[in-house]
């Protein structure tokens, strides 16, 4: 005749087998989650599943484990399992807990953008200063043209190439800036 099985240890023991470990550890790996807020029903979700499955996984490992070393005989009432269970989900407890998991305040999510590289922090201005220059040497291009073919006096001509010039070496400069500066 079996013994009668007292509820609490049942429920106590379908929560350490199917629960506690594997959603502590998904607290412990992600503390940032919360039951409340604007993702609180996502995140709700993704930890009670996630921890059923991680529960699931590691009583399975922990049984094959016990298992392969001859002396254990698959109960839910061995003092080995339940210790071994209660021990992985006391680590996570205190992991989760170092992490912030159970904070009033979670921690802050972790980020995947990666930073700007160096001189890459506000491209615009540059690009917009490029872009004028690029116009006023175009501009002065046709302009000289214009005065080459019209015949005008030497003078402008030479002003227009001086010009010029000025704006290819102000170009080249600024190019080569922004080399050194992507450099580091």
């Amino acid at each position: 005749m079996v013994p009668p099985v007292n509820p609490i240890f049942a429920l106590g023991a379908l929560a350490l087998f199917f629960f506690a470990p594997g959603y502590l550890m998904m607290k412990a790996l992600w503390p940032e989650k919360r039951w409340k807020g604007p993702r609180g029903t996502m995140d709700a979700l993704e930890l009670l599943t996630g921890g059923f499955v991680a529960s699931l996984s590691i009583f399975l490992v922990v049984g094959f484990v016990l298992g392969n070393t001859g002396t254990f005989a698959a109960a839910p009432s061995d003092p080995v399992l339940e210790g071994v269970l209660a021990t992985f989900a006391l680590g996570f407890l205190a992991l989760g807990w170092i992490r912030g998991a159970y904070r009033a305040e979670p921690p802050p999510a972790p980020s995947f953008v990666e930073p700007p590289l160096p001189g890459e922090e506000d491209v615009e201005p540059l690009l917009e200063r490029f872009q004028a220059l690029s116009r006023r040497e175009r501009e002065a291009r046709r302009e000289l043209r214009t005065a080459q073919r019209s015949g005008r006096a030497s003078g402008d001509v030479e002003r227009l190439k001086a010009e010029l010039q000025e704006l290819g070496d102000k170009r080249r400069r600024m190019e080569k800036e922004r080399e050194e500066e992507l450099r580091g």
